[in-house]
């Protein structure tokens, strides 16, 4: 069955399990649960937006969308738990990012975090220099792609 994905708020218990198990990954991972990179006080719904895919009904994967500035986007907090969960969210999140009037996607992770470097690139993103809290961070690596309609 082909995935399925909604928009939801910030309070979406799907949402927060999701998260939750991601904060559980990363901190295994990485020693950082990455909480402290997106506040759901700071969600503004007229500029950002959450995502969550379902496969057989099931949550499967989650990617917030955070306002950087008039034309860009910054990719937050995704996670997929099922193998193919993962192009479809990023391709929904690229998606309700052009509905939100973004033109471009930025996006940072762990270095060490090589799966998800590997996905990304295979998704077309590029390294990009560092922004915002990320700028000279040598563990981040911060990449970007160009968002068409």
């Amino acid at each position: 069955m082909k995935p399925v994905s909604k928009t939801v708020d910030p309070n979406d218990s799907d949402y927060l399990s999701l998260i939750s198990e991601l904060n559980q990954e990363l901190g295994l991972l990485t020693g950082d649960t990455g909480e402290s990179s997106f506040s759901t006080e700071s969600f503004n719904p007229s500029t950002d937006s959450i995502v969550v895919v379902y496969s057989d009904k099931k949550p499967m994967g989650t990617g917030c969308i955070r306002y950087i500035n008039k034309g860009t986007c910054e990719i937050k907090r995704m996670y997929s738990k099922k193998k193919g969960v993962g192009k479809f969210l990023i391709s929904e999140l690229e998606r309700v990012a052009i509905q939100l009037g973004y033109s471009e996607a930025v996006l940072s992770t762990r270095r060490i975090n090589e799966n998800a470097v590997n996905f990304y690139s295979s998704q077309r993103y590029l390294e990009i220099d560092g922004y915002g809290n990320y700028v000279g961070v040598e563990r981040s690596i911060c990449m970007g792609k160009k968002l068409t309609p």
